[in-house]
Parts: structure tokens; sequence; C-alpha cells
């Protein structure tokens, strides 16, 4: 039996299940969603929520008729609601804006709005359940939804819970005819949220998950409601003839209302000006605190030289992209940066963080040396420019492959406090701690990093480091959670594998032997030649703490992995 249960026609008559047909599309609540005969994805959260929709479709059904319904009446955020509808839409290839299946009502609810079929073993039937039957189902039913809430917790993207005014910064629209500049106005965007994500008081949602959307239909405001945010800051970029022209507008979620807008025209020398005006300008509208102290610091350019500044920003593109092509392409426009503005701190970051990465995924012939490459790098970053938390993260990180905890973890801690809304910076803190075995440390930092970027594209990343930190402090049951959705966002095989071993190290330490060696067998699928003695192997050079690895190979072991 599946998670949503289809609905009994008549259960006087034999309880045949019914089936619902609209469109090109079938859904069969016990088996799923199809479209002209062929499976269409979707997770079981969200065929109930769609059938409960298509049950309902005679009126509107409200937010908390939907988590009664889905969620049994406990609390969630919205963004977890709003992220079940939108996977049900996208699998329909629906949209808020031109809604064919899934109509939004603001402030009321949602109604399921195409015509329906509803047939069952005799033909078409509009029956329902009735008397006893109708109690007897129902409660069947909330005894299915409660087993179904603990096997397929909710793993949708909800912010930190936080006082803090939670902000979003959607995409900025590139206005101009050069598409080639888009990086121009993707740096503009990225560069405004990691100006606002600097201030403490305010909760900024990461820049990998906002550049997520990109290609989705979502308005700003629709995707705001989708992150739970309370404010979105939208914006176009046009640039012509040397000058280039910025319009932002700051826009409360709730209201659906803009409450600050303003138009910056600048000359692109000036363009550092225009950034600063307009984080300046939205953080002041929501904290004017906040610029009494720090209007300063956060005003200074980066470097004179705008030729050295679009270097970077071409430079920072390539480096976010995890291949040796583009990591050594990166080093590249980074140097090429460098020699234009010899006392630019971030080129000199920029390339420090992409050897570090060439030197992680053993790309280098010659590792030492890129090694020693990577740390110069960072450390005249810092020379220049103290407050780069970039440069710490990455000078630190470097340092976790040395086996040297105390300045690695030194200058992650700066990085974070320097930049608190960065998550990437958080998962390698929350990595670094677990490499030295801090795993008290470690957790908290990998939960506020999967908090600040909930769409981020290294999520499989921060779901097995948090698996792999919950495995050791023995909370066995939450790793395994957090291997659950590992597997739900793993891109490549080398992540699958990885959420299997993650898989069989947990189970074997909760006595479910059967199940950790069918998920060796799924990871020995993947790669045949893993084994015990292969990964002895690779972290013979580690620096790793030899109590995590010895801890962690036992229980591969003990799961079945060969020797």
């Amino acid at each position: 039996m599946t998670i949503a249960q289809g609905r009994c026609a008549d259960v006087a008559q034999g309880c045949k299940w019914v089936m619902y047909r609209f469109e090109t599309f079938e859904l069969d609540p016990a088996k799923g969603l199809t479209r002209s005969g062929k499976p269409v994805a979707l997770e079981p959260q969200a065929i109930q929520l769609l059938e409960y929709l298509i049950r309902q479709r005679d009126r509107i059904v409200s937010k908390q008729d939907l988590v009664d319904e889905i969620w049994g009446g406990n609390a969630i955020t919205d963004a977890a609601l709003n992220t079940r509808i939108r996977s049900v839409r996208k699998a329909l290839g629906d949209s808020a804006a031109s809604a064919k299946y899934i109509k939004t009502f603001p402030k009321r609810g949602f109604q399921f709005v195409a015509p329906v079929t509803v047939t069952d073993a005799q033909g078409p039937s509009e029956r329902r359940p009735s008397g006893k039957w109708t109690l007897i189902a129902g409660a069947f039913t909330a005894l299915l939804l409660v087993l179904v809430t603990l096997m397929f917790p909710d793993d949708g993207p909800a912010v930190l819970d936080t006082e803090k005014p939670s902000l979003a910064v959607v995409q900025f629209d590139n206005l101009g005819d050069e598409d080639r500049l888009q990086y121009f106005v993707d740096g503009l965007t990225d560069d405004l949220i990691g100006h606002l994500s600097r201030n403490r008081e305010l909760f900024v949602v990461s820049s990998a998950t906002m550049f997520s959307y990109a290609e989705d239909q979502e308005t700003p405001v629709e995707i705001a409601r989708d992150l739970g945010v309370s404010y979105v800051v939208r914006g176009s970029v046009r640039r012509s003839e040397g000058k280039v022209r910025v319009s932002v507008e700051l826009i409360d979620v709730a209201a659906s209302e803009t409450i600050w807008a303003e138009v910056f025209d600048s000359e692109l020398t000036d363009v550092f000006d225009v950034q600063d005006k307009i984080s300046g300008a939205i953080a002041g509208r929501l904290l004017p605190e906040i610029y009494q102290s720090d209007d300063a610091r956060l005003s200074a350019k980066p470097t004179e030289d705008f030729g050295a500044w679009e270097l970077y920003l071409r430079g920072r593109m390539r480096q976010a992209v995890f291949t040796k092509e583009a990591q050594y392409e990166a080093v590249g426009i980074a140097q090429d940066a460098i020699a234009r503005d010899p006392e630019f701190a971030a080129a000199y970051s920029l390339k420090a963080r992409a050897l570090g990465t060439i030197f992680f995924f053993q790309w280098s012939e010659t590792p030492q040396d890129t090694l020693v490459s990577a740390t110069e790098a960072a450390t005249r970053a810092i020379e220049l420019d103290n407050r780069d938390a970039q440069a710490h993260a990455a000078l630190g990180y470097i340092y976790r492959f040395t086996g040297d905890a105390e300045p690695a973890i030194a200058n992650l801690e700066r990085a974070v406090s320097l930049n608190p809304n960065d998550a990437r910076i958080r998962l390698e803190l929350a990595h670094t701690y677990d490499w030295f075995r801090m795993q008290d440390l470690a957790l908290p930092q990998i939960e506020m990093a999967i908090d600040l970027s909930p769409r981020d594209p290294m999520l499989q990343n921060m779901y097995f480091y948090k698996g792999h930190i919950l495995f050791h402090l023995g909370r066995h049951d939450e790793a395994l959670e957090a291997a659950h959705r590992l597997g739900a966002v793993a891109t490549s095989d080398t992540w699958r594998i990885f959420h299997n071993l993650l898989r069989a190290a947990n189970l074997i330490e909760l006595n479910r032997g059967d199940e950790a060696r069918n998920a060796i067998d799924a990871a020995l699928s993947i790669n045949p030649n893993l084994s015990i003695s292969a990964m002895r192997r690779q972290f013979a050079g580690s620096k790793n703490h030899p109590e995590n690895r010895r801890i962690w190979l036992e229980s591969l072991q003990n799961a079945g992995l060969p020797e």
C-alpha cells in the first residue's frame, strides 16, 4: 500500500477503488500518476496532496485544510507546503502564473480547476462511501497517515525559524541585447546577495538557492512564498555605451506590494557604488540601525580596475562548476585579473578556492605544489583584505587538508563571522569540525547550511555530511533520514554510492543486518571494486581523525562490504 491509497467508491459493494482522469493524465492513488500511460515521477506526499485537491475540487482548499489532511495538523512552514504544491504543478506542466490545473487564490488557498472523470471497476462514478463505512474508512486513513508521516518525513525546503527579517533576491533580468554579458547581470545579483548577507540582522537566502530558480516560470513573489521569506528583491539591468541602469524594487510578500523602488544610473566604472546604494537602501528600509556602524566598511570598492572585476565575475562562474576543466579555467581567469590589479584581494581568493578544489579532487599531477600555491593565494588575499570571508574559508579548508586543526577552524570560524549567511562556508566549517572529530560542533553548522540554502546544488554534500556527523554522534535513526534525503537529491553515481554506504553503516548499527547488506549490494552494483582495503588505501594519506576512519570502516565491514 502506498502513501496515497485510493478512496473507496462503494464499500458496501466490495470497496472498488476510484481512478481520476483529467486531460491526458490518470491518477491511481494506489499506483501513482501517469500521462498517456507513462509514469510521471511524483513523491508519495505530493500524490496524496494532488488526490486531496481533486477530491475537494468543488471548493477552495485552505492551507490549513492541506496541513490537517497531509500532515495530520502538525505545524509546518509555508515553504514545505508550497514546495509540495510546486512539485505537483511541475509534474503536471502547470504554473501559478497560468494555472490550468491548480489555481491559487491569494490568502484563501488552492483549487483544482480542470474537468475530472472519476471511475471505478464498474465504470464512471461519483459515488462516495456513506454511513458507518465512512467512519471505518476515515479511521483507517487517519491511521495510515500517521504511519506515512513516520515513514516519509517532509523533505521540503524550510527557512530558518527566526525573528530576523527574511529576504530573497531573485536573479535580475538582463534587458540588454548582449547575452554574452549575462555573467555581469548574474554577478551584480550575486554581489547584492553577498552585501546583504553580511548583516547579522538579516536572514538572506543564499545565491546558490536563488540561482536554482533561473529556469523556472514562477514570479518573484511566488518564489518568495516557496521559500517562506517575508521580503523579496527583484530588478533589471540595462547596459549600453559604457553606462548601466539598474532598476530595483523591494516587495512585501504577505501584502504582495512594492514598498520601495528606485532606478540607479551609473558609469560602468561606478558599478560598485550602484551595488552599495541598492543594498544600503534595502537594508536601511528594513533595519535602519545596520548602516550606523557598518556603512564605511561595506562601501569599499574591491578594485578600481573594472576589467579586473569583469574577469573575476567570469572566473567565479567557472569555479562554481565542479569539473577539472572549469577549475583550471577559473585559476587562469583569476590570474588574469591579478595581472590587471595585483592588489585585488578577491581574485587571489578565487584562485585559492579553485586550486584547493583541484587538490581535493586529485586533479593535479603535482598535488603538493598545488597545495602550496593555494595556500599562498589565500594568504595573499587575507593580507590585502582581512575581511574577505571567502579568503579565510579557502585558507581554512586548505589547512584541513594538511591536518592543521587550529588554523583550519580559526579561519573558517572567522569566515562565518564575516559572512554568517553563506551556506557554503557553513558547510566547509561543518566538514572541518567533523574531520577533526568535533561532531557536536559540526551538527548545528550543517543544519544552518541546509536552512540557508535549501535548493543548493551542493545539497547532496550537505546531507551526506549531516548523515556522517549524526552517525558518529550515534544518532542512527536521524542519520538514516539524512541518507534518505541524500538519495533524493543525488545527481551522480559517486553520491549514490555514498547514499548506500551511509545507509549501510547506520542500518548495521541499528541491528538491521538484512537491510544493511542490501544497501552494500546496491553500492557494489554501481562500483563492483568497492572494498574495505581500497577505502583504507584512499584514507592512507588523509589527515582525517583516525577514530573517524576506524568506526566508519568497521561498520561498513560489519554490514558486508568485502575486505
